[in-house]
């Protein structure tokens, strides 16, 4: 016999959800007094939605949430007042570096015209929170977007609840975070039992301590195999409009489907044409190259490897693993100008940009200038920049601490031996051997117990820790990401995904 307690009527908005397997999900909710009010969903995606049994629900497209268009017609955005604009300046200042990738070429989108778009957006979803009476925001993904971040902070402001998940290296296995600041803390005991994850899980963690060529994640594998060549992004873009074509996308050819803003106007004003995408497609290309070489000038690889040295791992930007995750330290030379300031004089520090940033399928022209690699070059001497294919194991075997925002690679230092120094939220946050650190006193604390770490023998603990992190794994595939992976079933993944909501709401489903 099943016992079910149902709530009193939620509504919830549901954003950047594909339909496979979100609108079962959406519908099995029903039932329980949780209504999908206002679903942001892709364009390619709309017929699934609108033939759902999801009625009243508003329906707005990602490809018009980018745009800031798409909302019910009857919206008037909301304005804010000074002390409400002052509550989130910095979640504002935030927005304005996301926005990046809205202008790759740096040149038609001012930081004017950014706090402007922001705000129109915050706007915009305290209006429909306002009248949809919304009670609670599901998103599969960490608020990185312009559109659904402005979403997560007027729920800041509403004080309501954004249920976000928080990706992982393992399959599809994610973990649910209320607060994009923080990890849900995990309670270790490493003077009991230690416990061991399951085989896939400890597969995964021991494989980082064997060779790099096989560690390599599989993003970093897709990304290289897209750029082997100056044609595959060619052949990649040619593909992708056959498939669209014989999938009746017909959209996507009549304007290109972007992002990308034209000058003087607004997004939601903004009407590019094929010349135009074109153009700024050639300006991305030429601008990634430029950033390319203008890194190899300033490759030293012979720098002193007996010396004592923090290795500054940097992170492929844009991207959420930075901003918001990162927050302030999104500005990855403000952490290594603390780094400089912090460290012993005879610790020196070497920088490995991330491959990825050069890639000419990414948008790396829209995480960096060459005044970037100026700035950093200039903070100290003892900075040393070394080659995008060194291999980092070998960094990271003889370094002092491994530093990064959130990035993987700390984790993978922290399981070969060596200490990480996370500036931002990372996943494994609590991990042995790894340090969250927010400002220059932290940093001071840190430092001291960074030998001794390097000197255990922690693997048996990390395994505990890994197997405490698996039990608050959701297994679904969820996201665009987890398309492919098939490790586990849509039914399982609807079930998890329905028990995960339930849970938050406090609506209690017992067997």
């Amino acid at each position: 016999m099943s016992e079910k307690i149902i709530m009193s009527e939620k509504n919830i908005i549901f954003i950047c959800c594909i339909a496979e397997p979100w609108v079962k999900v959406m519908e099995s909710l029903k039932p329980h007094g949780l209504n999908a009010s206002y679903v942001v969903h892709w364009m390619d995606e709309k017929e699934t939605y609108v033939n759902s049994t999801l009625n009243a629900c508003h329906f707005q497209t990602v490809e018009d949430a980018w745009a800031g268009k798409g909302f019910p017609a009857n919206s008037i955005p909301v304005v804010l007042d000074e002390e409400q604009l002052k509550s989130i300046a910095w979640y504002e200042s935030q927005a304005i570096t996301m926005m990046n990738r809205l202008d790759p070429t740096e040149s038609r989108m001012t930081t004017g015209v950014r706090q402007y778009y922001f705000r129109d957006l915050v706007g915009h979803w305290l209006s429909v929170i306002n009248d949809k009476n919304i009670e609670l925001v599901v998103s599969p993904s960490i608020p990185h977007r312009v559109f659904d971040y402005a979403l997560y902070v007027a729920c800041k402001i509403k004080s309501i609840d954004y249920l976000s998940f928080q990706l992982t290296p393992f399959g599809s296995n994610s973990i649910a975070i209320y607060d994009i600041d923080k990890m849900p803390e995990i309670i270790t005991d490493y003077e009991g039992e230690l416990k061991v994850p399951t085989e896939h899980v400890s597969n995964r963690v021991n494989k980082i301590l064997g060779d790099y060529k096989a560690a390599i994640p599989d993003y970093m594998k897709a990304h290289a195999k897209n750029n082997k060549s100056f044609l595959k992004p060619v052949i990649k873009r040619f593909s992708s409009l056959i498939r669209n074509f014989i999938e009746g996308n017909f959209y996507k050819f009549k304007h290109p489907n972007t992002y990308w803003t034209q000058f003087g106007y607004m997004p939601y004003e903004s009407k590019m044409g094929w010349w135009e995408y074109s153009y700024i497609k050639i300006s991305h290309a030429l601008k990634v190259k430029k950033l390319e070489v203008a890194y190899e000038k300033i490759v030293d690889c012979s720098w002193d490897k007996s010396k004592p040295y923090i290795f500054v791992a940097l992170h492929y930007q844009p991207e959420e693993t930075t901003c918001p995750t990162g927050g302030s330290y999104a500005d990855q030379i403000l952490m290594i100008q603390l780094l400089n300031e912090v460290l012993p004089s005879n610790i020196n520090i070497i920088i490995k940009e991330h491959k990825s940033q050069f890639y000419r399928d990414q948008e790396g022209s829209a995480g960096r200038n060459l005044l970037f690699y100026k700035r950093v070059s200039t903070i100290s001497p003892r900075i040393f920049f070394d080659s995008v294919d060194s291999d980092p194991f070998s960094i990271i075997d003889n370094a002092i601490a491994t530093v990064t925002v959130s990035g993987t690679i700390g984790w993978e230092s922290a399981i070969r031996g060596t200490p990480t120094i996370n500036f931002g939220r990372a996943w494994y946050e609590g991990m042995p051997r790894a340090f969250r650190v927010k400002n220059k006193v932290d940093l001071k604390k840190v430092l001291p117990q960074l030998a001794d770490l390097k000197r255990k023998d922690l693997h048996n603990e990390i395994l505990h820790f890994h197997k405490l992190l698996e039990d608050s794994f959701i297994k679904a595939t969820h996201y665009k990401s987890f398309i492919g992976k098939n490790d586990v079933s849509m039914n399982e993944s609807i079930q998890n995904l329905k028990e995960t909501v339930l849970s938050h709401s406090k609506v209690k489903l017992t067997k």
